[in-house]
C-alpha cells in the first residue's frame, strides 16, 4: 500500500505527536511505501524552504511554510505537491494528523478528495482553558473542520475517554475507531557518566519524581511546585522549555525551594538517564489539551510508576488504568498528589517494577491502523 501522511512537524522538532508520526511512518515503511509531508520548521525569516530526504525508508518532505500564526504554521504549495504524488501513483490513502489547519487545503483539490482519508484525531483545536483569541479563531475554522470530518472515511481516536468529551467528534461516531498510540521500545544505551549526572541531580532524596513537558499552561507545573512545598523529602525535576519558564522560576525562588529543578531542554541520553533513575513520573496536566500523554508511554517503557491527574476527558487516566504501574490523583490537588506519592513509593525505593502494557508499542498500533486502511481502500 502507498501511504501519504500529512502531519504538522517531524523530528528533530520535539514533541510527542511528532515522535509518534516518525515511529508510525518508519514502522509502516517496513511493509508499505510511505511518504510523510510536514511543515519545515527551519524558518528563514518569515518562511522556510522545501527540503526532501529519505530517512529509514520514509520519503520525508519538509514543505515550505509560513511562520506559525496562533501556533499554526501554514504550508505553501501543499496541494501542488500532493497532486504530483497522486499523479506519480504514490498515494492509496491519505492519513491526516489533526489538528493541522494546513490539511484543510485538501478540501480544495479534487485529486486529493478522490483518495480515502483517515484522520488521526490527536486533540480538539480548542479546550476549556484555551485563550480567548484561539477560541475566536476556531469559530472561523470550525465549518472547515466539519467538512474535513465529513470527507474522511475513518477517524482514529486514541481513547474512548477523549471521544466522550469531544463535541467536534460526536456527530461522526460511526466513523470513529479507537486505537491507542504506541512508541518504539527505547534502545539507547545510558552511559555511566549520564547516570552519575542524574544521580547527582537527585541528591539523596527519599522520593524522586520526574516530569517532562513544555512549560505551558495546561501542563500545570505549578502543582508540582506546590507539592514540593509539602514534601521536602522529595526531589522534583522538570525537563522542558516554554513560555512559563520565568514564571515557574519566580515561584521556586519565592518559596525558597531547593527540591525543584528546572533542567531546560535535554538531549535524549540525559533525559533517559533521569527516567531510568526516578521513582515515578508525574503528569499533572489540568486541561484536555493533554489529550493522551505520549511521555507516559516512555516512562512505562522504563518500568516506572506513572502519577497522573484524573482529568475527565483526557487519555491520561485511561493509560494509567491499563497498567499496574498507573496511579491517579485528584486534579489540581497537591495534597492528594503528595499522599499518592507516599502511598505508592516506599522510601529508598530499590524495587524493580514490571509494566503490563504490551499494546502500547508502535508495531501493534501500526498493525491496527493497517487493518483500518484495508476497509477504506478499494
Amino acid at each position: 500500500m502507498k501511504i501519504l501522511h500529512f502531519g504538522k512537524f517531524y523530528p528533530p522538532f520535539n514533541g510527542g505527536m511528532e515522535i509518534y508520526l516518525r515511529d508510525l511512518s518508519e514502522q509502516q515503511a517496513k511493509n508499505h511505501t510511505v511518504t510523510t509531508l510536514v511543515h519545515n520548521h527551519n524558518y528563514r525569516h518569515l518562511t522556510s524552504p522545501t527540503e526532501k530526504e529519505v530517512i529509514n525508508h520514509v520519503n520525508l518532505i519538509r514543505q515550505a511554510c509560513l511562520k506559525p500564526i496562533l501556533f499554526t504554521p501554514i504550508m505553501l504549495g501543499a496541494n501542488k505537491c500532493i497532486s504530483q504524488l497522486i499523479d506519480s501513483k504514490m498515494v492509496d490513502v491519505i492519513h491526516i494528523s489533526w489538528p493541522n489547519p494546513s490539511a484543510l487545503l485538501l478540501l480544495l483539490r479534487k485529486k486529493a478528495r478522490s483518495k480515502p482519508w483517515v484522520i488521526q484525531w490527536q486533540s480538539d483545536m480548542v479546550t476549556k482553558n484555551s485563550s480567548l483569541l484561539l477560541k475566536l479563531a476556531y469559530q472561523f475554522f470550525k465549518p472547515f473542520e466539519k467538512a474535513l470530518l465529513k470527507q474522511a472515511s475513518k477517524i482514529i481516536v486514541s481513547t474512548q475517554e477523549y471521544y466522550n468529551y469531544s463535541r467536534a467528534l460526536k456527530p461522526f461516531k460511526e466513523k470513529c475507531s479507537f486505537i491507542p498510540l504506541g512508541i518504539k521500545s527505547s534502545e539507547s544505551a545510558i552511559t555511566k557518566d549520564d547516570l552519575q549526572w542524574a544521580h547527582s541531580l537527585w541528591e539523596k532524596a527519599h522520593y524522586k519524581i520526574y516530569n517532562i513537558g513544555r512549560l505551558t499552561f495546561y501542563k500545570n507545573h505549578q502543582l508540582i511546585i506546590k507539592a514540593a512545598q509539602l514534601l521536602p523529602d522529595a526531589m522534583f525535576i522538570i525537563t522542558g522549555t516554554g513560555e512559563l519558564k520565568q514564571h515557574l522560576q519566580k515561584l521556586i525562588k519565592q518559596q525558597q525551594l531547593t527540591n525543584v529543578v528546572l533542567t531546560g531542554s535535554l538531549d535524549k541520553n540525559k533525559l533517559n538517564a533521569l527516567l531510568s533513575t526516578c521513582d515515578a513520573f508525574c503528569l499533572p496536566s489540568n486541561d484536555r489539551a493533554e489529550s493522551y500523554g505520549m511521555v507516559l508511554l516512555e516512562a512505562l517503557n522504563f518500568n516506572k510508576t506513572i502519577l497522573v491527574s484524573n482529568l475527565k476527558g483526557s487519555g491520561m487516566r485511561w493509560i494509567a488504568s491499563q497498567s499496574n504501574l498507573g496511579q491517579t490523583f485528584d486534579c489540581n490537588d497537591p495534597k492528594d498528589l503528595v499522599n499518592t506519592i507516599l502511598k505508592t513509593i516506599p522510601q529508598n525505593n530499590n524495587s524493580t517494577n514490571n509494566a503490563d502494557t504490551p499494546f502500547f508499542n508502535i508495531k501493534q498500533c501500526a498493525t491496527s491502523i493497517d487493518q483500518l486502511y484495508q476497509t477504506t481502500v478499494s
